[in-house]
C-alpha cells in the first residue's frame, strides 16, 4: 500500500511537470492565458508534438516513482518486475517489437487496399515529422514500458499473491488497464467497440506475460503499437491529436478496428507460442 501511494504521488507530480512545460511553451508563444480543455484533455495552444513530449516526461516521473517503490521500499531491483532471470532478455523484447510492428504494417496495408478513403497523406513538413520521429523514438518506449511495469509488473505480482489463475488475473488487469484508457478521446467513436479493444489488448498482453513469466514480449508489443500509431497516423480524435504523422485518419470503423486488433493480438500470441515453448 505504501508503494502504491508513492506511485500515485509520482503520477500527480508528473502531471505537474506536464502542466508546467505546457504553460512555459504558451508563455514563449505569447499566449497570456493557459487553459485546460477537458474535452480533449490537453492545453490549448500547445503544439501536438510537444504535448506528446510533455506527457511522456510525465511518464518518466511515474517511472521514478515505480523505481523508488521497488528499490527503496521493497529492497528489490526494478528488473524483478520484468523477469525473475538475472538479466532482461533484450532479444525477446526486440523480437516482440519487430513482429508486432510487422503485423501492424501488414494489416494496415490491407486496410489501405480495402478502404483507401479511410486515410490520406497528411499535410506536414519533413522538419516537423523529423521532430515527431525523434520524440516518439526516445520517449514513447518510456510511456509504454512504464505502463507494463505498473500493470503487468507491480499490480500483477501483487494480485498473484491471491491467485495464480492466468485467466482470472488477465481479466482483472484487463479491467484495470482498460478502464483507465476509457478516458481517451477515442472512446467518443464507440464506447462499446473501443472499450472492448482496450480490454482485449490488456487481457492478451497480461496472458502472454503470465505464460512467459516475464514482460519482455508484452513490452515489445506495447512499444511497437504506440510507436507505429504515432509515426504513421495523425488523428484529431485520438490521444496523439493532429501530430505531423505520415497519414491522416479520415474515418474509422470502431467495430472493424476491434476485430483487426483482435486478429493481430491472436496472431502475435500464436507466433510467440511457436517461437517460445513456454507459451
Amino acid at each position: 500500500m505504501l508503494s502504491l501511494f508513492v506511485i500515485i504521488v509520482s503520477i500527480i507530480l508528473g502531471s505537474l511537470v506536464y502542466g508546467i512545460c505546457a504553460i512555459i511553451e504558451m508563455a514563449y508563444r505569447g499566449t497570456l492565458v493557459a487553459y485546460w480543455e477537458s474535452g480533449t484533455d490537453e492545453f490549448v495552444g500547445v503544439s501536438p508534438t510537444n504535448d506528446l513530449l510533455y506527457s511522456n516526461l510525465m511518464n518518466a516521473v511515474w517511472l521514478l516513482g515505480i523505481w523508488f517503490s521497488i528499490r527503496v521500499i521493497h529492497k528489490r531491483k526494478l528488473r524483478t518486475l520484468i523477469t525473475s532471470q538475472p538479466k532482461i532478455n533484450w532479444k525477446q523484447v526486440f523480437w516482440g517489437f519487430s513482429v508486432f510492428f510487422g503485423l501492424l504494417a501488414v494489416f494496415q496495408a490491407i486496410d489501405f487496399i480495402i478502404v483507401p478513403g479511410d486515410t490520406i497523406l497528411n499535410d506536414f513538413t519533413w522538419k516537423e515529422f523529423l521532430f515527431l520521429f525523434l520524440v516518439v523514438l526516445f520517449t514513447v518506449p518510456i510511456q509504454s514500458t512504464v505502463e507494463e511495469l505498473f500493470f503487468r509488473g507491480f499490480l500483477l505480482q501483487w494480485l498473484a499473491k491471491k491467485t495464480t489463475n492466468p485467466f482470472v488475473l488477465s481479466s482483472i488487469i484487463a479491467l484495470i488497464f482498460g478502464s483507465l484508457h476509457f478516458f481517451n478521446p477515442e472512446m467518443d467513436r464507440s464506447a462499446v467497440w473501443v472499450g472492448l479493444d482496450y480490454l482485449f489488448v490488456g487481457f492478451m498482453l497480461t496472458f502472454i506475460a503470465m505464460k512467459m513469466s516475464s514482460l519482455e514480449l508484452s513490452i515489445g508489443a506495447h512499444a511497437a503499437n504506440n510507436m507505429f500509431l504515432f509515426w504513421f497516423f495523425s488523428d484529431e480524435e485520438s490521444v496523439g491529436g493532429a501530430i505531423p504523422a505520415i497519414f491522416k485518419v479520415v474515418d474509422v470503423n470502431p467495430m472493424a478496428s476491434f476485430f483487426v486488433s483482435a486478429c493481430i493480438m491472436f496472431i502475435y500470441y500464436l507466433l510467440s507460442r511457436r517461437k517460445y515453448a513456454d507459451l
